[in-house]
């Protein structure tokens, strides 16, 4: 997810920033992605879709999906990841609720926290937390799709990376 390695990039963190689908046709990112994010500033022409793998989603610090559907393929590949395995827009939501990382914390630790304030025995996200794929659809979708992603990626990056905080390196694996 270019987005969001621009925006942990900008805040001065070495993320490992992962893109694997669950679908994992192979390829390289669509046309309409490398024009919208190219007019972003940021390249994705050397990007090459793999599918979702269970050490994939093990080694990941974070796992993010666009949908509740990417979320639960990735805990297919690996049920313990649940506690640092969300849906973008809920990540949000509940790490509003939690406030920024603090100093010492891990991003692991951090995601732990953020998931524990999810409702018990519910599924992960809510509808309300998805993004649409724009797979498909033309390049003002994508546009759309960009600008909402673009703003979410720079609210996640703050709360991962507040202010004054040493540099340090994560995984991070966008399903």
């Amino acid at each position: 997810m270019g987005l969001l390695a621009h925006h942990l990039g900008r805040r001065g963190m070495d993320a490992r920033v992962h893109s694997a689908g669950t679908i994992g046709w192979g390829g390289p990112a669509t046309d309409h992605a490398v024009e919208v994010l190219a007019e972003r500033g940021i390249d994705l022409s050397a990007h090459e879709s793999r599918r979702l793998t269970p050490a994939i989603v093990a080694d990941a610090d974070l796992v993010l999906g666009m949908t509740r559907d990417h979320v639960t393929g990735s805990l297919n590949h690996d049920p313990d990841a649940r506690h640092r395995s969300f849906v973008m827009g809920e990540i949000l939501r509940l790490g509003r609720r939690i406030g920024p990382r603090r100093p010492g914390q891990t991003v692991r630790d951090w995601c732990a926290e953020v998931a524990a304030l999810r409702t018990p025995g519910r599924p992960i996200g809510l509808a309300g937390d998805e993004i649409a794929d724009p797979v498909g659809e033309g390049a003002e979708v994508y546009r759309r799709t960009a600008e909402r992603l673009d703003a979410l990626c720079m609210e996640l990056a703050a709360l991962l990376i507040p202010e004054g905080t040493p540099v340090e390196t994560i995984d991070i694996d966008p399903t």
